[in-house]
């Protein structure tokens, strides 16, 4: 069972509108929380195997990952993670042998976790996190208490999903076909616009979703059965 602050704390996540600002508190409470000296967090796309960074947090400071893009099928223990579902601990070896090297030096990471956040039997991100004390491994069973609340935290920021006639035909339809892998340049003929028209009306369904990011935004449209 989680802390009756923890589950006031997934309340707040609940209540709050801002996209952004749910995000920003998930990683807080990986840190506030539990043993964990940072806390960072990914979206995941099944269709493409890319993880994108969205927000990371320490003790003192949360950060923008925005511009960390990776093809996780190339990191095996965080793709065995989201393939299997279940939360994985790597050692200080592991971690230098299984991360890519320009991570380990630019975040100085030493010994992680790795927690893959499920929606509906299907993972649509992760969090990494590092642990206060290297020295000390997580155990199985702190890292299913963070899974639980990644869980509950995760499913509060789909429960109140937009009214599909926010969106435009266009937004819908330009969202579909994202979520059926085109890129721009594959959707602007099939849309009979240009490809800055496809951008603008991929934008607009975003910011109508509270959506931070594209797979995101699908993500929504999928469980409020928007798209297919």
């Amino acid at each position: 069972m989680l802390e009756e602050t923890v589950m006031n704390h997934v309340q707040k996540i609940s209540d709050q509108k801002n996209g952004a600002h749910k995000s920003q508190m998930i990683v807080r409470g990986c840190v506030d929380f539990f043993s964990l000296q940072r806390a960072s967090l990914f979206n995941y796309s099944s269709l493409t195997g890319m993880g994108e960074g969205i927000c990371a947090c320490t003790s003192e400071d949360t950060y923008s990952l925005q511009q960390v893009k990776e093809n996780i099928h190339d990191i095996y223990p965080i793709h065995q993670a989201v393939v299997h579902k279940q939360p994985i601990y790597l050692t200080i070896q592991h971690a230098k042998s299984a991360i890519p090297a320009k991570y380990i030096r630019r975040f100085d990471i030493t010994s992680l976790a790795i927690i893959p956040i499920i929606l509906k039997g299907t993972a649509i991100g992760f969090v990494l996190a590092d642990p206060e004390n290297s020295n000390e491994p997580v155990t199985k069973n702190e890292l299913m208490m963070l899974s639980h609340y990644l869980s509950l935290a995760v499913s509060s920021t789909f429960a109140a999903v937009p009214p599909q006639y926010l969106l435009s035909k266009r937004e819908v339809e330009a969202l579909q076909h994202l979520a059926n892998g085109l890129g721009l340049k594959q959707m602007a003929p099939k849309m009979q616009v240009s490809e800055y028209t496809v951008r603008d009306h991929i934008s607009s369904a975003i910011r109508k979703l509270g959506a931070t990011h594209r797979t995101e935004a699908v993500a929504v449209a999928i469980r409020s059965k928007m798209i297919m």
